[in-house]
């Protein structure tokens, strides 16, 4: 199976773009300060928030000892289920989980509750990432019947499996 390729950024763009922020921190400095402490405040709730985050995880993995992908991928049949989309999303919510653990995943797994995930990473990065490793495509993804249901592991493994190649 391939790995994710991430698309790598237009080098025009990026010089454009870093030139705009040249020019507005050379003539108005005091417009980026406030995006800047903005961004210092961030780092700073993240921080104070991650050892907890850690922890959550850290038990979930204790809970969960001994499970691997091979259970994981039990709980699907897989003549019904491409075992490709199977691998590809245990793989790629192993990159998305706010930990550098492994955490043995379930597909009752909540993507909210219990993996902690922001809905923003699923929708923009993890899907995509899905999309691309198992050539599944993101069009029509309205007429998906898991389209707005998309709550746990196994309805995006489900999501997934009825979208066209």
């Amino acid at each position: 199976m391939p790995e994710y390729n991430a698309k790598k950024a237009n080098k025009p763009a990026l010089l454009v773009l870093s030139a705009v922020v040249l020019v507005v921190f050379i003539y108005q400095p005091v417009f980026l300060l406030i995006p800047l402490g903005v961004a210092v405040l961030v780092m700073l709730c993240v921080a104070i928030e991650q050892p907890g985050i850690e922890k959550y995880f850290q038990n979930l993995c204790e809970d969960r000892k001994g499970l691997s992908i091979c259970d994981f991928s039990r709980e699907f049949d897989p003549k019904v289920v491409d075992t490709w989309i199977i691998r590809a999303v245990y793989e790629q919510l192993q990159v998305a989980l706010p930990t550098k653990q492994k955490v043995p995943i379930r597909a009752s797994d909540s993507l909210f509750d219990t993996l902690k995930l922001d809905e923003d990473d699923i929708e923009l990065d993890l899907v995509e990432e899905v999309a691309q490793r198992t050539g599944r495509s993101l069009s029509e993804y309205k007429n998906n019947p898991y389209y707005g249901k998309v709550t746990t592991v196994q309805n995006l493994v489900l999501f997934f499996n009825h979208q066209a190649r």
